[in-house]
């Protein structure tokens, strides 16, 4: 089976939270591509395919549908509800307590990018020079809204995740490099002071991406508060109680020693706990189930990795039933994929499971074939 690279384990609303990492990642491609289509516009490039209103025309849709992306990206943000962002933290920038630089970045970015496309709007009221003046907006939004994904999200240093923000800073840098050699607007000395500030700039988001988010443990270095890390941590950690599974299917008793003869399917319950960032920022969550009303040896799942929005990013896995022992081999969400070996061989297992973060149990299905099969 194929590991996926990201998983969440113990999140309330997966789907949510892909909305919300994918919506971003989307939009910081939709502004790099509106920074270089206004470029195109403002340095006159045409052919007789591509005439310039197009580029005009283009560049005025692509920003708006860029907000509309934004706006879904606030929104699947707030109503995810795991970490404590509102919907005044989408526009007054550095308020939230959590990682509040880096959201900031994005609610800034949001307000520079609004004030752009409201400008854009009244232009004929305002004047070209105004309108011209707020319009350099875009390019400070763009390196704002970057350092906000790099800082923000959780997903930076996967390999999908890096490409792209390469592609968009090769695309912008490019295009800026083009408007300065080729605007005739610019004297040397302008164009001189905005490359060096463009270098500077670029030079700068690539320290801070070095230093902080692409190293091991920026979960626990991004700034969040000591009081949201422990609320996020106890939620986490509330466990006990107990909860009444469903009937198994077809399954076989199990034996005191762990593994049940395969094939079986039978119901599981259990707690499962998730421990405090250690100095890495990587946490550990830990799944214990047994069969209801059995006495046999309880099954557990210990899954480490850096922490992803009430889920972990799995990076090494241990497994034991009793004598058996193994690693996770494919995880998604709450289903789980396991292969242990003991004295009586190897069995593949399937685990479908249901978290209630409420009070820290769960409740599932945990099926076993044979190893070869």
């Amino acid at each position: 089976m194929i590991l996926p690279t990201m998983a969440a384990v113990g999140t309330g609303s997966t789907a949510m939270w892909y909305l919300t990492r994918a919506t971003g990642l989307v939009a910081l491609v939709l502004l790099s591509a509106t920074v270089v289509l206004g470029v195109v516009a403002s340095v006159g490039w045409t052919t007789e395919r591509w005439p310039r209103f197009l580029s005009q025309t283009v560049h005025r849709n692509l920003s708006l549908f860029c907000l509309v992306l934004i706006g879904v990206h606030i929104v699947t943000t707030v109503a995810d509800g795991y970490v404590p962002i509102g919907y005044l933290d989408a526009v007054i920038p550095f308020r939230t307590p959590y990682r509040p630089l880096w959201v900031g970045f994005g609610a800034l970015a949001f307000d520079l990018l609004l004030a752009v496309a409201i400008t854009s709007g009244l232009r004929r009221r305002i004047g070209t020079r105004a309108w011209r003046s707020v319009h350099w907006l875009a390019y400070v939004c763009w390196p704002i809204a970057l350092l906000h994904g790099l800082g923000a999200g959780t997903d930076t240093r996967l390999s999908l995740t890096l490409l792209i923000n390469v592609l968009c800073v090769v695309a912008v840098v490019g295009a800026v490099g083009w408007r300065l050699v080729t605007g005739r607007t610019f004297s040397p000395g302008r164009r001189i002071a905005a490359a060096v500030i463009g270098i500077t700039t670029l030079i700068g988001v690539g320290i801070v991406a070095a230093v902080g988010p692409l190293r091991p443990g920026w979960s626990q270095r991004a700034g969040t508060s000591a009081s949201v890390l422990a609320q996020l941590n106890a939620s986490f950690q509330s466990g006990g109680g107990s909860a009444t599974g469903s009937s198994s299917a077809t399954a076989a008793p199990p034996s005191t020693g762990g593994v049940p003869s395969a094939p079986f399917s039978q119901a599981v319950q259990g707690t499962y706990q998730t421990s405090a960032p250690n100095q890495q920022g990587q946490i550990s969550v830990v799944l214990t189930m047994t069969a209801a009303g059995s006495p046999a040896a309880p099954l557990v799942v210990k899954l480490n990795g850096d922490s992803v929005n009430g889920g972990v990013a799995m990076s090494s896995s241990q497994v034991t039933w009793g004598p058996d022992t193994g690693t996770v081999t494919a995880l998604q969400g709450s289903t789980i994929g396991a292969k242990v070996s003991g004295p009586n061989g190897s069995v593949n297992l399937n685990m479908q499971l249901a978290l209630d973060q409420t009070n820290g149990t769960l409740t599932g299905t945990v099926s076993g074939t044979a190893g070869g099969q």
